[in-house]
């Protein structure tokens, strides 16, 4: 399966150079603004990032910075490909989290090269990520989850919103978290969500879940927490 590469990029004759220089090895996505960068990180799960820093509606910086934040972006890859060519700004968008800086106009061969290596590194890393969590097997890469019983592993088959949720409720077992809380973690406060739009997707998990759906709590007046029996605290 070929990897995937969102390009967040607004200027058409940049997004046609770097597709012609990925050429047919990677799946290219491209937005043209922050905005619909989000929108696509909803739903799809790249392996690398290529960000442009001025962008029409906000600082590639300021949106890198926001992005290692996150819990969930934390092992993307991301290459910074912008005109700014001064030290200063290379410095600030390596310490802000990003893993290389390429400086427009680029040179394809070296472009491609860059990328290959990164995904490279990526692919090694994804090797090493898959763990174990209770009756649980997670493998963060694929955003996948699996359940292990005396049967075997039964894969979960989760939207890239109910991954986020679950993993989540494992790696804080027993922590409660409001609605207004799940909702900024898990779709970012720039989102329009309803709670009840919360309670559908806890619902839609729960039965997923099966058996262990049960330990995915509501708890009045406060909000969710997944506690298994051998969690005694909330």
């Amino acid at each position: 399966m070929a990897k995937k590469v969102l390009l967040v990029e607004d200027n058409l004759s940049t997004q046609k150079i770097v597709q012609a220089t990925l050429g047919n090895k990677y799946e290219l996505v491209c937005a043209d603004s922050l905005v619909l960068a989000e929108k696509e990180l909803r739903t799809l799960v790249p392996d690398l990032m290529i960000l442009d820093v001025v962008l029409p509606d906000g600082d590639g910086f300021e949106f890198c910075r926001r992005l290692r934040a996150a819990e969930e972006f934390n092992a993307l890859s991301i290459i910074f490909l912008t005109s700014k060519t001064e030290v200063d700004s290379r410095v600030r968008g390596l310490s802000l989290g990003g893993d290389d800086y390429v400086t427009k106009p680029i040179e394809p061969q070296e472009f491609l090269a860059r990328v290959e290596a990164h995904l490279r590194r990526r692919t090694r890393a994804e090797e090493q990520t898959t763990f174990l969590d209770g009756a649980f097997r997670i493998d963060p890469a694929a955003q996948k989850i699996f359940n292990k019983d005396a049967q075997g592993e039964r894969d979960l088959d989760l939207t890239p919103i109910e991954f986020k949720l679950l993993l989540n409720f494992l790696k804080n077992e027993g922590k409660t978290f409001a609605r207004a809380q799940l909702i900024g973690k898990i779709w970012g406060h720039s989102t329009h969500v309803s709670e009840h739009t919360v309670d559908t997707h806890i619902s839609t998990l729960r039965k997923k879940l099966g058996p262990n759906g049960q330990f995915l709590k509501a708890i009045v007046k406060r909000g969710y927490c997944f506690a298994p029996p051998q969690t005694n605290k909330l």
